[in-house]
């Protein structure tokens, strides 16, 4: 991440996604124009199951996985703040 433009923290609290809804904490850097050069850096992901609020393992492959799926949903919201 460019040092001149230094990550952004964002707290997201609720978003409707493809995969459900959601709810992250991390940080971002919005340097670039492109989706591609975008970076993003989830510290917290949390999916809403059938009894609330389910915590992801981050270090899980399928939570990885989802978090692939995610990233320009996730992305996108954050440009449009």
């Amino acid at each position: 991440m460019n040092l001149n433009n230094p990550p952004v923290a964002f707290t997201i609290t609720r978003l409707n996604t493809s995969q459900g809804i959601i709810k992250a904490t991390g940080e971002w850097n919005s340097d670039s124009l492109t989706m591609t050069e975008n970076k993003l850096l989830i510290f917290t992901l949390d999916i809403m199951g059938t009894d609330g609020w389910v915590a992801l393992d981050l270090t899980q492959s399928k939570t990885k996985m989802l978090l692939d799926e995610l990233n320009d949903e996730v992305l996108l919201h954050l440009q449009k703040r």
